[in-house]
C-alpha cells in the first residue's frame, strides 16, 4: 500500500483529465464568496438572538 502512494506522488497531476472529469473544478474564483460572509453574519446573528431569548427566560423564570 504504501508502495502505490509513493507511486502516485512521484507521477504529476494530469489537471485536463480532472476538468474532464469534474468540469467545475477551478471555475469559481479562489477568493472568499459572499455566502462564507453572509453565513458567518447570520451565525453572529444567530448567536446574539439565543443569549437575548436566554436573558428573557431567566428573568420569567425569576419573576
Amino acid at each position: 500500500m504504501t508502495e502505490k502512494a509513493e507511486a502516485t506522488d512521484e507521477q504529476p497531476i494530469d489537471y485536463e483529465a480532472v476538468r474532464r472529469r469534474f468540469p467545475w473544478v477551478g471555475c469559481g474564483p479562489s477568493e472568499e464568496h459572499d455566502f462564507s460572509k453572509t453565513y458567518r453574519d447570520v451565525l453572529a446573528d444567530a448567536r446574539v438572538s439565543r443569549e437575548i431569548i436566554e436573558a428573557i427566560e431567566t428573568i420569567r423564570r425569576s419573576a
